[in-house]
């Protein structure tokens, strides 16, 4: 969950607090952040859910031991890439131990094209934002909102909009001036949410 109130933490802020071996809540936020999306990458490249989780932990965990020893540099390249090239490794290191796998396989991800791998950790980190947004939108809902639930029916599990309307108790017109209105709401958590993520990535 993040808080928007008034703004969540840049990914700027949290590698600066991270030189800071005392601030513990700083790497619960960044592994929070990140750990999804990695374990996102992993899945798409073919690691089983057990493998991938670990693959992630192993990610997340090398990243804030590397930087606390001051081994990334900004100047020479872009965090995003730092992670997935971390990442990139221990999903290698998984395919390895697979048993019952060929050897071979760990080469073919290897050779899988870098533009890839980021094109993955993209629409991981689009449904991350997502996911954060919306869960935002729903903590801070006043009550019961049968809007809420028309737009979840009909922009996320595809209900025709009658029939959400039914469901609802809501008109076809209300439905869709519910959808409108939290339309707008979780464009504008998504925007704050995902330039705080990308301030610093």
């Amino acid at each position: 969950m993040v808080d928007l109130s008034p703004d969540p933490v840049t990914t700027t802020l949290l590698l600066s607090r991270l030189g800071d071996s005392s601030d513990q809540s700083a790497w619960v936020e960044f592994d929070a952040r990140f750990r999804r999306v990695i374990l996102s990458v992993a899945l798409r490249f073919g690691l089983a859910r057990t493998d991938a989780e670990e693959a992630a932990q192993e990610t997340m965990l090398q990243a804030y031991r590397d930087y606390q020893e001051g081994k990334y540099d900004r100047t020479r390249g872009r965090l995003s890439s730092w992670l997935i090239s971390i990442a990139h490794h221990r999903i290698i290191d998984m395919k390895r131990r697979d048993r019952g796998r060929a050897s071979g396989l760990a080469e073919d991800i290897e050779s899988i094209p870098q533009n890839e791998v980021m094109q993955a950790f993209e629409k991981a980190l689009e449904r991350t934002v997502f996911e954060d947004a919306w869960s935002w939108l729903v903590e801070h809902t006043r009550g019961s909102d049968d809007g809420m639930l028309a737009f979840e029916l009909t922009a996320m599990r595809g209900v025709p909009v009658s029939e959400a309307a039914s469901q609802c108790g809501m008109s076809v017109d209300q439905v869709y001036v519910a959808r409108s209105r939290i339309t707008a709401r979780l464009r504008e958590a998504a925007e704050r949410i995902n330039q705080a993520f990308r301030d610093g990535l």
